[in-house]
């Protein structure tokens, strides 16, 4: 398994920006804004390009309290484009004040429309999960976790229900 944690600044050599954390009833929010980013960058998903890292945009990343995915959304200035699920066997807070997950490999991502309707979810990164179980990092019971995991994730945001949207949502546009 591969830890991962809130240090999203650090990720891509010379970017910069503003990052807080906020805790939700749902978990753990890292709001991260880019305000320098020397390369853009986007990702392709069904045959759409998603600007993903550029100046102005936001990922707002909610790591559960309880659960086995974390769920990141970019915003493109205000307007919501892609969602990302980290599917994972635990999450926590370590004593920096960063949250954390232990990421499954699996991944589940979608586009995002303006009204936050998630497009048609993808599950990516198999066979990084796989790998993972032939060499040994994760049991045969953590693999099975995380397709059971990826699979309902899927599921929800094809019915866009998954659970961890509105609370983002309700973050970013709090009801008046």
């Amino acid at each position: 398994m591969k830890r991962k944690d809130g240090r999203y600044l650090q990720f891509f050599p010379g970017v910069q920006g503003t990052q807080r954390i906020v805790t939700l009833p749902a978990g753990w929010l890292v709001d991260v804004t880019f305000t320098h980013v020397p390369e853009p960058h986007t990702v392709l998903v069904h045959g759409v390009t998603v600007p993903t890292l550029a100046v102005g945009a936001r990922w707002l990343t909610l790591v559960p309290t309880q659960g086995h995915a974390a769920l990141l959304v970019i915003l493109n200035g205000e307007t919501p484009v892609f969602a990302y699920v980290d599917v994972c066997a635990a999450t926590g807070l370590g004593e920096d004040g960063l949250p954390w997950l232990d990421d499954l490999y699996l991944d589940v991502r979608a586009t995002l429309s303006a009204d936050w309707t998630p497009g048609v979810p993808e599950i990516i990164d198999a066979d990084e999960l796989d790998t993972a179980l032939h060499s040994g990092e994760i049991t045969p019971e953590q693999h099975a976790l995380a397709w059971a995991t990826a699979r309902e994730v899927e599921h929800q945001l094809a019915r866009n229900t998954f659970p961890l949207l509105p609370a983002i949502q309700a973050f970013v546009s709090p009801a008046s």
